[in-house]
């Protein structure tokens, strides 16, 4: 076919007219999807969508409240060895209570320990002094000559419900303060740790060896309960699981703390007065009972008469046949209270003999239980 000077002319200015619009539609369908068109020779495609500002969650907030209040403790222990004596560390938590540097953390943080040590968030180093212990409810007091400290307000713990989020401030591994969250699992748990029974929160945030001592903290960022163990940690020596960790509520603390601030240890808790072999219970010939390693001096057992090496069998029909069954049986009274305690006697004679011929003889005693008695 012949073509003409007039037709190719028309057609390309037709041809030419189509590639503009094209380009424009090209554009145009860019600018409506919010693409951007890159430099020519390029295939690549940048999204430029602006996401909208998001606000502080719930975790944030409480975080922000409570971060700063809780602190590293490093405790100095002297240890025997094989070698002698050497130096160890043991890596905690600790909670500050008020402004001029109260913590509260667990007794076994700073059990036995020759010095203690506290890193705050801001990390300024201060050495700590112990003010009380109390190895049964496992809560200790100790302070830093520090001032207009940030501390945490303490929650009323009877009021937490199943479910009810929470986060645990603390120094896992001693690699820092960080933080988890979880919630409630458990109200009233009640666990034996180093014989003696307690009554504590369980939650499944995530707890692991240096968060003891740490916090506890409810969606305001106030304390709810101080970490005190996780289940099947060394502590508890058992097998390790998960989603378990456990804390002291926040008005059990808020007593020992008190006590331990204003006289050094707890008052008003209803004791017999004796130590005895926790790890060694008495079970022969049909008799079983916690043996008495020392009667204090004037305390409620001296009083009415139980000695070294008596065996304790039973309290108010309780039988005992564990230091955390005889803390229990305790537990349910007051100082003042009246006890009828069943002991055995005559192991003493027994241990002395060189053939340890046992002649037990079964006791009644009536105790009147008082206040601990402080060596």
């Amino acid at each position: 076919m012949r073509l003409n000077f007039k037709t190719v002319i028309i057609i390309f200015i037709v041809g030419l007219l189509g590639g503009i619009c094209g380009t424009f539609g090209i554009l145009e369908i860019n600018k409506q999807t919010g693409n951007k068109i890159i430099e020519e020779d390029s295939s690549i495609v940048v999204n430029t969508v602006e996401y909208p500002t998001i606000e502080k969650s719930d975790y944030s907030i409480a975080i922000d409240r409570a971060y700063n209040s809780v602190v590293e403790i490093t405790s100095t222990v002297e240890q025997q060895s094989f070698f002698g004596i050497s130096t160890g560390y043991s890596l905690g938590s600790g909670v500050i209570i008020s402004s001029d540097g109260y913590i509260v953390t667990n007794n076994h943080v700073i059990e036995s320990a020759k010095e203690v040590s506290i890193k705050l968030y801001n990390g300024e180093n201060y050495e700590a002094k112990l003010i009380g212990t109390d190895p049964r409810s496992d809560i200790a007091v100790i302070k830093i000559d520090a001032k207009d400290l940030e501390f945490t307000s303490i929650a009323d713990s009877s009021a937490l419900t199943l479910g009810q989020e929470c986060v645990v401030i603390g120094n896992p591994l001693g690699e820092g303060i960080s933080c988890s969250n979880g919630i409630v699992s458990a109200l009233e748990k009640e666990i034996t740790i180093k014989d003696y029974p307690m009554s504590v929160i369980q939650t499944n945030a995530a707890v692991n060896e240096g968060n003891s001592g740490g916090g506890l903290f409810n969606m305001n960022g106030d304390l709810i309960g101080i970490v005190n163990a996780k289940s099947g940690n060394s502590f508890m020596n058992e097998t390790s699981v998960e989603g378990m960790g456990y804390a002291i509520p926040s008005n059990t603390v808020k007593k020992i703390v008190t006590d331990l601030v204003d006289y050094g240890y707890v008052k008003a808790r209803a004791t017999l007065g004796v130590n005895v072999y926790t790890q060694t219970t008495f079970d022969e010939n049909g008799v079983k009972g916690l043996i008495v390693a020392n009667v204090l001096k004037g305390s409620a057992a001296d009083k009415a008469g139980m000695q070294i090496y008596d065996i304790i069998s039973e309290v108010d029909g309780d039988e005992i046949t564990s230091y955390a069954k005889l803390s229990k049986a305790l537990d349910r009274h007051e100082v003042g209270d009246t006890v009828n305690v069943v002991v055995y006697r005559g192991y003493g004679n027994a241990i002395n003999s060189r053939y340890s011929v046992y002649n037990l003889e079964k006791m009644e005693l009536t105790v009147t239980l008082q206040e601990a008695v402080q060596e």
